[in-house]
């Protein structure tokens, strides 16, 4: 009886007797990861989540670990939603961007439901606009600039240390908007009783 090639021992192997390639893709990002390690203060763990890729995901994961210079999962998941928003909106109004990127409203998709889907689109970043808007507003945040924390941190972004406290009370807006964070109960001055 012809034998087959003999196995090379001390591989790991999957269910199927195929080499794994897991290990080595697991080292495969090594230099990156320890790049991200170095340059951001994170830990190993932190540095291959996929949040660490973006700033508002390295606050998110700031807040896991229980510093008070993070977000929370729930704001980091606002964040998503106001980029997802955004997009799109751009799609929907097929803003020259949009379009020049591949991402428009114009590349096919457009069929029974579009225009449908198009209104929703717009629906949506109005509301998210107005609730951001109206946070804008209330006497205590009038020294905030929520809008140009959203853009600087989540659409473009960058870094700026000095803009995370407006980027949560912004978050925090949207996140009750679309019923992610629950909203906090608030106490009328007129109403309270004096003791």
């Amino acid at each position: 009886m012809a034998k087959g090639r003999p196995r090379k021992t001390g591989v790991k192997r999957t269910k199927s007797g195929q080499i794994s390639r897991a290990a080595s893709a697991y080292n495969e990002n090594a230099d990156a990861i320890a790049l991200r390690m170095r340059v951001f203060g994170l830990t190993e763990k932190e540095a291959r989540d996929q949040k660490a890729a973006t700033y508002v995901g390295r606050l998110c994961l700031a807040g896991m670990r229980g510093t008070t210079d993070g977000i929370t999962r729930d704001q980091y998941d606002a964040a998503m939603s106001f980029r997802e928003a955004y997009e799109n909106f751009q799609r929907a109004v097929k803003s020259p961007n949009a379009l020049a990127t591949g991402t428009g409203g114009a590349s096919g998709a457009e069929g029974p439901g579009y225009e449908q889907w198009c209104q929703n689109a717009i629906r949506k970043w109005d509301r998210i606009q107005q609730a951001v808007q109206t946070e804008q507003g209330y006497h205590e945040h009038r020294g905030s600039n929520m809008w140009a924390a959203l853009d600087y941190l989540v659409s473009r972004d960058e870094q700026h240390p000095h803009m995370v406290g407006d980027l949560r009370l912004a978050l925090n807006a949207i996140g009750h908007l679309l019923g992610m964070i629950p909203r906090p109960k608030r106490v009328a001055v007129g109403n309270a009783k004096a003791a």
